[in-house]
C-alpha cells in the first residue's frame, strides 16, 4: 500500500506582516480613535469610527482594511469580505488583506475561494523570493488538495531544481507523478530517492508495492519491503505490501499471514480486498467476500472490488447448478 502526499497548508500571519500607513489628514482624527478602540478591545466602537473615517476618504485602503478586519472580529463576514475586496481593488498587491480574506473564506467553508486567496500570497512572495523552496512547498501542496496535481508537479520540480539530491522531494513529486500516470518517471525517482538516502522507507515501500502491482521483479520487491519494515517493523500499510508481494509469488499462506498482521495495525480497505484476494486463491469463498464486503463498507463504490464479488456469485452459482 502507497502512502501518498498529504494535503494541508499553514500560513503564519507574521509572515505577511507589513506596516499600515497611517490614514489622510482629514479623516486622521477617526481613525486615530478606532485604531485605540481597537487596541483596547471594543470593537464595535472602533468600527464606528473607521465607518466615519471611510465617509471622509473613501479611497484609503488602510482604513477599509481596518474595517474588514474589525468586521471579522465581529463576525460580520460579509462586510468584511466587501471592505477587504476594496481594499485589494485599491492595492491588488496588499499581501495582508489577502490573507485576511482567506481567513474569512475559510470561516465560511469556502475552501476554493480561501485557497485562490492563498494562491495570490504565494505567487507574489514566490516572485520575490524565487530561491525559497518553502513557499514552492507550501503552494505545491495547497495544489495538490485541490487535485491540481500538474500545477503541484511543477512547484516541486522547482524545489528538485534547487535541491537536487533531497530524496523527500523526489519521494512526494514521484508520488504525484503516480496521481498523473507518470509511473516510470515516478519509478526513476524512487530508485535515485534510494539510492541518496537507502533508509528513506517511504520510497522502499513504493517501489516495492509498484513491483507487487505490475509483478515484476518481486526478489528485489521483497528486498526493498524487507528493509523498509527494518525501518518501521510495525507499518500496516508496509506489511500489506509484504503480503501483496507473498500474494504475487503465489505464497498464499505467507501472503495471509502479514495481511492478517497489517489488519490488526490498520483497517482499511485495500487490506482487506488484498486479503479477499488471498482467500480466493486459497478457495475460501466466504471469507473472500466477507474482506470485500469489509473493503466496501470502508471505501464505497469500489468498481474493481463489486466486479470480484459479482465474478465470485456467478461461480458460486455456476458451481451449485452443476452439483444439482
Amino acid at each position: 500500500m502507497i502512502s501518498l502526499l498529504a494535503g494541508g497548508v499553514f500560513f503564519s500571519s507574521a509572515v505577511l506582516a507589513q506596516d499600515v500607513q497611517v490614514a489622510p489628514s482629514e479623516s486622521l482624527s477617526s481613525y486615530i480613535m478606532g485604531t485605540i478602540y481597537e487596541q483596547y478591545g471594543q470593537t464595535e466602537e472602533a468600527v464606528l469610527e473607521f465607518e466615519k473615517a471611510k465617509e471622509l476618504d473613501d479611497n484609503n485602503h488602510n482604513i477599509y482594511f481596518k474595517l474588514g478586519s474589525n468586521y471579522a472580529r465581529l463576525g460580520r463576514l460579509k462586510e468584511a469580505i466587501e471592505a477587504l475586496k476594496y481594499v485589494i481593488k485599491l492595492r491588488p498587491t496588499e499581501l495582508q488583506a489577502h490573507y485576511l480574506l482567506a481567513l474569512v473564506y475559510s470561516t465560511q467553508k469556502d475552501y476554493t475561494k480561501a485557497a485562490s486567496e492563498y494562491e495570490i500570497i504565494l505567487k507574489s512572495l514566490a516572485s520575490d523570493e524565487p530561491d525559497n523552496i518553502e513557499i514552492y512547498g507550501y503552494l505545491g501542496q495547497l495544489y495538490y488538495s485541490q487535485g491540481k496535481y500538474q500545477e503541484a508537479i511543477e512547484q516541486f520540480e522547482k524545489i528538485l531544481s534547487l535541491e537536487p539530491k533531497n530524496a523527500n522531494v523526489m519521494y512526494l513529486l514521484g508520488s504525484l507523478y503516480l496521481e498523473v500516470d507518470k509511473r516510470t518517471e515516478a519509478l526513476n525517482l524512487f530508485l535515485k530517492a534510494v539510492d541518496i538516502d537507502p533508509e528513506h522507507d517511504g520510497c522502499l515501500n513504493t517501489l516495492a508495492y509498484l513491483y507487487a502491482e505490475e509483478g515484476i521483479n518481486l526478489d528485489d520487491a521483497l528486498s526493498f519491503i524487507n528493509r523498509a519494515l527494518a525501518i518501521d517493523p510495525d507499518n500496516g500499510a508496509y506489511l500489506d505490501s509484504l503480503g501483496w508481494i507473498y500474494y504475487k509469488k503465489g505464497e498464499y499462506p505467507e501472503a495471509l499471514k502479514h495481511l492478517q498482521k497489517a489488519d490488526s495495525i490498520l483497517h482499511d480497505p485495500v487490506i482487506y480486498e488484498h486479503m479477499g484476494d488471498v482467500y480466493f486463491a486459497l478457495q475460501e469463498p466466504d471469507q473472500a467476500k466477507k474482506n470485500w464486503d469489509r473493503s466496501l463498507e470502508l471505501l464505497p463504490d469500489q468498481e474493481n472490488v463489486l466486479k470480484k464479488i459479482t465474478q465470485l456469485q456467478e461461480k458460486v452459482s455456476v458451481q451449485r447448478s452443476k452439483s444439482q
